[in-house]
């Protein structure tokens, strides 16, 4: 707690004592403070002290360090201006009277201690500021308040640039150093998907090279770079390749699909030739069949496939895009074409197993009804099931005739 003295009452020992405890008790704290940063080995190594040469710096480390060094060189010296101030006001309080106070002694020492008592610096003032009158100089004062606290403003500032510099020393190599193997990352993630184009990754590799040599010199400049130059190119390229990732995944699985597609294709076709092949040889009409595709058809579906394939290999991906697509719209296509003609082809071989259980459940039904030995239904089940069983299949007739067993069969 800091005690204050109040001028219109009368000053007693007590509150004097208090403050000059406080006094104690803050330049203390301020001393030791001030002796650990000068302990720290990046102080020396900036100062030249405790046996280390003093580093040469460059940029804006070094203009930011003698700001620093000038600014802890003003705190030690007003630290000894407050330290005599505060000495000499604890060696006018020894001479206070005993038993009688002394108002004078006690008001030297609140001057020393409240007042303007501390003489900073003396300021020429120039001539066309002075009056008749007017010293040619001034003398600037402050309060031991008012000076501690200038002092720690100072003291901070210092602070935070060799702490600044404590941290880049004590990081920037091993930060440089992980870039480096990220870059190497990179660069094989690179080749794997076939990207040529790497000019920030050699921009990067040059300015970490250079950066390197900056380190000891100038390390708050090599950290300024680094966050506003290197970072950023780093993360274009990391986009940069995610986005060619994201196109190379796509085109796998358009790929995968593909050949699902082209199996697909190539089934159906197998399941027109059989249905094709059956029908021309078990039905009489065959204006309704469709032809399958060519096996030209299908090789030139897969050797376009192929190439695609052996050009996404090469590092091609935009072109690829485009010619899955243009492939991938010619073989659906080609499956739609094959479903209809399966389905074309099936329907005669489907209506002649049609008409056959059709056939037997009308002569189950004519059995049922005690009519199996009708001479009309056993001559037309005769006819039917020979034309039915019989290769090629006359499907027209064989209609003709399970329609007219039907009717006969209904008609009484």
């Amino acid at each position: 707690m800091v005690i204050t003295l109040n001028p219109n009452k009368q000053v007693i020992p007590e509150q004097i004592d208090q403050l000059l405890a406080d006094w104690k008790t803050r330049l203390d704290l301020a001393s030791q403070n001030m002796l650990a940063l000068q302990g720290l080995t990046t102080y020396q190594r900036l100062a030249g002290e405790a046996g280390f040469s003093k580093t040469q710096l460059t940029g804006t480390t070094a203009v930011q360090v003698a700001a620093a060094l000038d600014a802890m060189n003003q705190v030690f010296q007003h630290f000894d201006l407050l330290l005599a101030t505060i000495n000499r006001a604890a060696e006018l309080r020894k001479q206070f009277p005993r038993f009688l106070g002394s108002d004078q002694k006690y008001q030297e020492v609140e001057a020393l201690l409240l007042g303007q008592s501390i003489h900073l610096s003396v300021v020429q003032v120039p001539l066309a500021q002075r009056s008749l009158l007017s010293a040619a100089e001034t003398t600037c004062t402050v309060t031991p308040d008012n000076l501690l606290a200038m002092m720690t403003l100072t003291f901070e500032t210092a602070r935070d640039t060799i702490l600044a510099i404590d941290v880049a020393w004590s990081r920037l190599e091993p930060i440089l150093c992980q870039v480096e193997a990220e870059i190497q990352a990179l660069q094989q993630q690179a080749n794997a998907l076939g990207v040529k184009d790497l000019t920030n990754l050699k921009v990067v590799q040059q300015t970490i090279a250079s950066l390197r040599d900056q380190v000891t010199t100038d390390p708050l400049g090599v950290k300024d770079e680094f966050e506003q130059q290197i970072q950023p190119l780093i993360e274009r390229v990391k986009d940069s390749l995610n986005q060619v990732l994201q196109q190379h995944n796509q085109i796998q699985d358009e790929l995968a699909i593909a050949h699902a597609l082209l199996q697909n294709l190539t089934e159906l076709n197998q399941q027109t030739h059989t249905a094709y092949a059956e029908s021309l040889e078990k039905v009489t009409d065959h204006s309704g069949l469709q032809p399958p595709l060519s096996a030209d058809h299908l090789d030139a579906l897969c050797q376009w496939l192929s190439r695609l394939e052996t050009r996404f290999a090469e590092g091609l991906v935009n072109p690829i895009q485009v010619g899955l697509e243009n492939w991938t719209a010619k073989v659906k296509a080609a499956i739609a074409i094959e479903q209809c003609a399966v389905t074309a082809n099936r329907h005669p071989l489907e209506t002649r197993r049609e008409l056959r259980g059709r056939l037997e459940a009308l002569k189950a039904k004519a059995l049922a009804r005690g009519r199996a030995e009708d001479p009309m239904l056993a001559a037309l089940s005769i006819q039917a099931k020979q034309l039915l069983y019989t290769r090629p299949t006359d499907l027209a007739k064989a209609i003709e005739l399970v329609t007219q067993y039907e009717k006969h069969l209904n008609n009484r």
